[in-house]
């Protein structure tokens, strides 16, 4: 059976303009912010990050949660087999997200394909330390944490312990209220 692809070039070149974001259904737009995610993964292009993250913000005010997720499961998937290297796709999943599930999901996503992208297990995790580094009192910072524990590494557990002195009350007390006391 011949595979029938869709022709989506054309969202490209809307991606850089909001004003027409409305006038695209909600699948098209969630195939350009694919798309875009993909391509600063590939290019790491700093000049895309605030167009990518106002796309994602918009993202996020016409999808559930739900369907983030599994946006975030596809492009984890498509970055595995085509391009290891595209890894930093999953950024706007991890720093304009502002539901837990979601960035919790891709910071393991992250951890997980940075194996396949530099060959090392920690720096993924080291990465995402970073992030909580710089944002030690963001509630968000507890779901990077949730998911880096969640991979169950004792490598990755010590790096976190040695947070336990920065981290703010909200992200000590999500981690407890998950279970977890560093």
């Amino acid at each position: 059976m011949a595979e029938n692809k869709k022709d989506y070039t054309y969202l490209d070149k809307l991606a850089v303009q909001p004003e027409k974001w409305n006038e695209l259904n909600k699948n098209e737009f969630q195939i350009m912010t694919f798309r875009t995610c993909f391509l600063y993964g590939e290019s790491q292009n700093k000049k895309m990050i605030p167009v990518l993250f106002q796309i994602y913000e918009h993202l996020q005010s016409t999808t559930t949660s739900e369907e983030r997720i599994k946006m975030l499961t596809a492009l984890s998937a498509s970055i595995r087999k085509n391009r290891p290297k595209a890894i930093m796709a999953l950024f706007p999943f991890i720093q304009v997200e502002e539901d837990g599930d979601v960035i919790r999901a891709a910071s393991q996503f992250f951890v997980n394909l940075s194996v396949l992208s530099n060959k090392e297990f920690t720096s993924g995790a080291r990465i995402m330390i970073e992030l909580v580094k710089d944002a030690p009192l963001d509630s968000n910072s507890a779901y990077i944490l949730l998911g880096l524990l969640d991979i169950n590494n004792e490598k990755i557990d010590k790096l976190i312990s040695l947070l336990k002195t920065i981290l703010g009350n909200d992200v000590k007390s999500i981690l407890h209220n998950n279970g977890i006391t560093l």
